[in-house]
């Protein structure tokens, strides 16, 4: 396996979940006025939640070409010291208990899974990288297979 990507669109649950969200809030707004007060905030806040769930989701993790690409940064491979799979609850362990301050995030509320990736650069102080994605064991072995050797 030479390359890896995904996409991390938000899952259909979501999408339902925050639109149920918006509406309630809309209702909430309207509260039996009349006028703009009974109409804008169905259509406008909608709105803005599925236009922030679709920003959200464009995201994609890659591997292409000996560099790690993720939402807002990338790493040479080269600079990749361990790479581990890890599951829910590590994740989340990770994500906020065991958290490095110094440590790069690179996930999304909605991915349960990542990958904890090492940083060996001597000029980068970021200890590790947290990925998060779907399929932790395919994106690590995505990794490995396109380290330098």
């Amino acid at each position: 396996m030479n390359g890896y990507e995904e996409r991390l669109v938000a899952p259909p649950l979501w999408w339902l979940g925050g639109l149920a969200v918006a509406v309630m809030l809309a209702a909430g707004i309207h509260s039996g006025g009349s006028g703009a007060r009974s109409v804008v905030p169905y259509v406008v806040l909608p709105l803005v939640v599925l236009a922030a769930l679709a920003f959200s989701s464009r995201a994609r993790v890659r591997v292409a070409d000996g560099v790690l690409h993720v939402p807002g940064a990338r790493i040479p491979l080269s600079h990749v010291g361990g790479i581990m799979p890890l599951e829910r609850e590590q994740t989340r362990r990770l994500r906020g208990p065991l958290a490095e301050p110094r440590a790069f995030v690179a996930t999304r509320p909605w991915l349960s899974g990542s990958v904890r990736v090492q940083v060996e650069d001597p000029e980068d102080d970021t200890p590790y990288w947290l990925v998060g994605t779907r399929d932790p064991h395919a994106l690590a072995a995505a990794l490995q297979a396109a380290r330098p050797v």
